[in-house]
């Protein structure tokens, strides 16, 4: 079930209002003062299915390791694009707000809105031109990822699908990890002088706004069932990354990016239970609005593979890649994934210390910059 952030924006005129008309009157186009505040109702299980926590086994420690889920942004940022006669935008003025209020000037008029949170420090913003959509994204920090050994799940093989023991080598780039990012576009909002349009509340007149914060990023949490492992995995020093995901989103549109990243994380042992276990946040399946049925249906083929950094008791390792296309597809909006792979499909070296050290998948870690417009 998608998990929604509610949210009101109560518009509050400071200026003295007298009679019953609000000033400055819409013809001679003044700014309101106004007071923005926006109050959210956050249910952190809503996003996930509806059976996520029967379906999640990893003993995950939240005071170590972080939540699982979603956290309440902290911080919020207000793009007002206010239209001409002919509906087009004509002005973008950009309100940030730490905490939940803040005072602002809006013009009477109409306007679209887009609200979305700016506390992160990995997530980028773009903008082609001041009045166009706003993307989101992500730095690249590698070129792709290390060679890997396939393997099947216990399904797949079951399925009639053979171990298989080619090295394969994923060359598209591996990006940072989004946090997560929630936004509202609210389009042909008239902000107008009419009192019936208001809520008088404690003396001032309100202007309601209601909506939804959708998250534009979505959480998977990844569990792997080692199976025949003999106290042979010790954890994962390098970690591991889901392929094939989207480099980005339009925060206008709900729509991600078609071009594909590989985004990493780190990976944990619960030795009492013989799992791996991981959470990645990403921006979710690229060419599609997850929010649209019709869009997820038609959103194109894409192939997604977890590489994973298995670290072996003897000091060895070996890195393993896995199809998890179907259950990333069918899980729009994130969710849990769980694997069942037999160590003996990838057991250790034979020698002790073979291969040992540490192997981070990535094949280079050099940040990659290009031109982009910052959204301040």
């Amino acid at each position: 079930m998608r998990r929604l952030i509610h949210i009101c924006l109560l518009v509050t005129t400071a200026i003295l209002i007298g009679g019953c008309s609000i000033e400055p009157p819409l013809h001679l186009r003044k700014a309101v003062a106004t007071e923005v505040e926006l109050v959210t109702d956050l249910n952190v299980d809503l996003m996930w299915q509806t059976d996520w926590e029967s379906l999640w086994q990893f003993e995950w420690d939240a005071s170590v390791l972080g939540p699982l889920g979603y956290t309440v942004p902290a911080s919020m940022r207000l793009h007002i694009y206010t239209q001409g006669p002919d509906r087009k935008p004509v002005s973008h003025t950009v309100h940030n707000f730490m905490g939940t209020s803040s005072q602002m000037e809006i013009f009477l008029g109409t306007h679209n809105l887009l609200f979305h949170n700016n506390d992160s420090e990995a997530l980028l913003f773009r903008s082609d031109d001041d009045l166009s959509d706003i993307y989101s994204y992500t730095r690249n920090i590698s070129n792709g990822l290390k060679d890997s050994n396939p393997v099947n799940t216990q399904q797949q093989k079951a399925a009639g699908a053979a171990t298989r023991a080619d090295e394969m080598k994923i060359d598209e780039p591996v990006a940072l990890a989004p946090d997560g990012l929630f936004a509202l576009y609210d389009r042909d909002r008239v902000i107008t002088d009419n009192p019936d349009d208001y809520v008088y509340r404690n003396g001032k007149y309100v202007l309601l706004i209601e909506g939804t914060l959708n998250p534009l990023t979505y959480i998977y949490l990844i569990q792997v069932n080692l199976l025949n492992n003999y106290d042979r995995v010790a954890g994962s020093m390098g970690g591991a990354a889901i392929t094939g995901m989207a480099g980005g989103v339009d925060l206008m549109t709900n729509e991600s990016f078609t071009s594909t990243v590989s985004v990493p994380m780190d990976v944990y042992m619960d030795q009492e239970r013989e799992m791996l276990g991981a959470r990645v946040m990403t921006f979710g399946n690229p060419g599609c609005n997850p929010y649209d049925d019709a869009s997820v249906a038609a959103m194109p083929e894409q192939k997604h593979y977890l590489v994973i950094n298995v670290t072996y008791r003897n000091g060895s390792y070996r890195n393993v890649s896995v199809d998890i296309t179907d259950q990333v597809r069918a899980l729009p909006l994130g969710g849990v994934i769980t694997l069942d792979l037999d160590v003996n499909d990838f057991p250790p070296d034979e020698e002790a210390g073979g291969g040992s050290g540490f192997n981070a998948l990535i094949s280079d870690w050099d940040e990659e910059y290009g031109e982009t417009t910052i959204i301040n």
